[in-house]
Parts: structure tokens; sequence; C-alpha cells
């Protein structure tokens, strides 16, 4: 209520400006729905002021898998990198289709930059390395863990593919196959960006 006094003859001229906005733009929001964007907008702490008004479209992820090495791989070993993710199976023949583009991403990018993780769906009993060794995989293997479900979700079909900045974030998926044009152009973009960041400082 306090507010509501301080403010009132504010909140009064907000309200005849938006409906004139309303009316002139032609716009099907209600007048009090314009009001009530406004306000938030122009009331807002001088503390808030500089923050994003939406949630981000990322997040930090956190998961962790065994190779077929046997070692151990985490979300926290790829920061830093451009990381493409890719839920597969042997048996799965989009997931074949795209093996030949991931093996040509793997030649074109430094392991240093861009690292490559083929997330299995097989069953234990697959031999993954022998099947890579045969197909000529050059990027990582390793099996689906219910930490990475965790982070990532299941897949309603494969291959879903994932793209993850140097910050650990989510910044592409895609479920079906991806050419390795869409996907070069991605890791080249996310690579650009962290160096244009570095030169400024940020």
């Amino acid at each position: 209520m306090e507010f509501l006094k301080r403010h009132c003859s504010t909140i009064v001229l907000i309200a005849i400006a938006a409906s004139w906005i309303g009316i002139s733009l032609g716009t099907n929001e209600c007048p009090s729905c314009v009001v009530a964007n406004v306000a938030s907008k122009a009331f807002t702490s001088d503390t808030d002021s500089g923050a994003e008004l939406s949630e981000p479209a990322t997040k930090k992820v956190n998961w962790s898998t065994v190779d077929t090495d046997g070692q151990l791989v985490t979300s926290n070993d790829l920061d830093g990198k451009v990381s493409v993710l890719v839920y597969w199976a042997t048996w799965c023949g989009g997931c074949k289709k795209e093996i030949p583009d991931l093996i040509a991403l793997r030649d074109e990018f430094s392991p240093t930059d861009v690292a490559i993780i083929g997330l299995s769906f097989d069953e234990a009993h697959k031999d993954l390395d022998a099947y890579a060794k045969a197909t000529g995989i050059n990027y990582r293997l390793a099996r689906i863990t219910p930490s990475i479900i965790d982070t990532f979700g299941n897949a309603d079909s494969i291959p879903t593919l994932m793209i993850i900045d140097q910050e650990g974030r989510i910044q592409f998926r895609h479920t079906g196959f991806v050419n390795k044009d869409t996907l070069t152009e991605r890791v080249r973009s996310l690579l650009a960006t962290s160096r244009i960041d570095r030169a400024f400082g940020s």
C-alpha cells in the first residue's frame, strides 16, 4: 500500500500511456497487462537494473562416464573446450551414417580445443573398442551412465547430438543426422567467440 501511495500519480500516467499505446499499435494485450509489464521495468531496483529479465537459454552441465580405455571422463575435464557429445549405438543406421562426419570433425580440430565423445546405448557385452577399430572411429567412446541421463535427459531416438561450450553449457541439441558442415560451423563459432572474449579480457 505504501508503494501505491508513493507512486500513485506515476502509475496513473503509465496506465493512460499504456492504453493509448495499445490503441495506437493495435495490441491485443489488455491495458492492465501492458501496465504491469511497463511498471515492472519502471520500478526495478537499481541493483537489478542490469540483470537479464529472462532465464538463460543454456545451463552448466555436470556428468561423468568411463571411456573404452577405462579412463574416467567428467564434465570438468572438458572445461575450456568445445565438446561434441553424441548419443549413439552400433546397431543404429543413422548413427553409422554420422560416424564419417564425426571422424572428419576430429581430424579438423585439435583435441586441445574440441572434444568429441560418442555415448553408447549398446549392451555391456558389445566390444566398443573393437567396433571403433573396425570402423576407423578416432574420437572417444564411452557408455551412457545415470549421471548423463540426469544431465541431458533420455533420447527419443538416436543419434542425438549436443554441442557444449567452453563453460560447460549446452549450446546445441539435435536428434537425427547432423552433417559435418553444420557441425563445423557451430564449433568454429564457439571457438571464435572464446578467442574474442580472451582478446578483450572478458
